[in-house]
């Protein structure tokens, strides 16, 4: 016996007893606490119970994007209530098999990535092993600072750190006198600060930029009590050894990105079929 399956929309449940259920794993589930926290009009979450037990979830997020977690099977029975057609999904390694039934991937999230979606390795500062490495001048960006991230990097980094200055807070670092670099923390938990959009002007590459701009933002975030983290795709060579210079490590949680085009319209029989077999 299976015991009973249902799926139910979160408006439906008892909000905290899910909130109880994220915060098993922050690092893993930070986006879903912060949407569901501080973005819940432009969030919808969907989720799965096998015997009356959580067994996993799905939401999307401002109809672009959607974030899968949980068993194979749960995530399957979830995918039938996805209505975005054309989203950017967010899931786990486990999931590509089943989402890939109902979505096409069609192109990597990453410009490092080789094929049609990226791997993210998920990591985190050691607070006691980090060590600022400052080879250019670095510092909180302001909002009287959007027209020259707007010169330097261009209409989307000024979008970025607009958004972030409003949530939590945007860095640049400086080679000689030009915004070179960008980083910045806009989603921000009680404990956790999430690191995105890290980004150097191709023509100032390799000259330490991005490691001055992560120094400074890691510094911020650890003097205000929070514990930087961030992802960076596997195929991101340089990347990786920028953040490992500065303490981050490995947390073992791997994720996989990608644009997609819906295929049809739900998980159909057959999937669950399939996954009865395998499991």
């Amino acid at each position: 016996m299976q015991g009973s399956a249902r799926t139910v929309l979160l408006e439906k449940m008892d909000e905290e007893r899910f909130l109880r259920f994220l915060n098993e794993d922050r690092v893993r589930h930070i986006f879903a606490i912060y949407d569901l926290k501080t973005l819940g009009k432009k969030t919808k979450f969907w989720v799965s119970f096998q015997n009356n037990e959580i067994t996993g979830f799905l939401f999307e997020y401002d109809e672009k994007i959607i974030h899968t977690h949980g068993t194979p099977k749960s995530v399957c029975r979830l995918l039938d209530f996805a209505k975005i057609n054309e989203p950017v999904f967010i899931i786990e390694p486990p999931h590509l098999p089943v989402v890939s039934k109902v979505f096409e991937p069609v192109q990597a999230l990453d410009p490092f990535s080789k094929g049609k979606t990226t791997i993210f390795l998920v990591m985190k500062t050691d607070i006691a092993a980090f060590k600022p490495v400052y080879q250019h001048p670095a510092r909180k960006l302001s909002f009287k600072d959007l027209k020259e991230i707007k010169k330097s990097l261009g209409e989307e980094y000024e979008k970025r750190a607009e958004k972030a200055m409003h949530t939590g807070f945007a860095f640049g670092a400086f080679y000689e006198g030009q915004l070179g670099s960008f980083a910045a923390a806009p989603e921000l938990l009680d404990d956790l600060a999430l690191i995105r959009g890290v980004y150097t002007v191709p023509s100032l590459r390799n000259k330490g930029l991005a490691t001055s701009v992560c120094s400074a933002l890691v510094e911020e975030i650890i003097r205000i009590g929070k514990q930087p983290m961030l992802w960076v795709a596997e195929s991101n060579l340089p990347a990786r050894r920028t953040y490992r210079k500065l303490g981050f490590k490995r947390t073992g949680h791997v994720l996989i990105g990608f644009k997609a085009r819906r295929l049809q319209v739900s998980c159909t029989v057959g999937c669950h079929e399939n996954l009865s077999k395998r499991t």
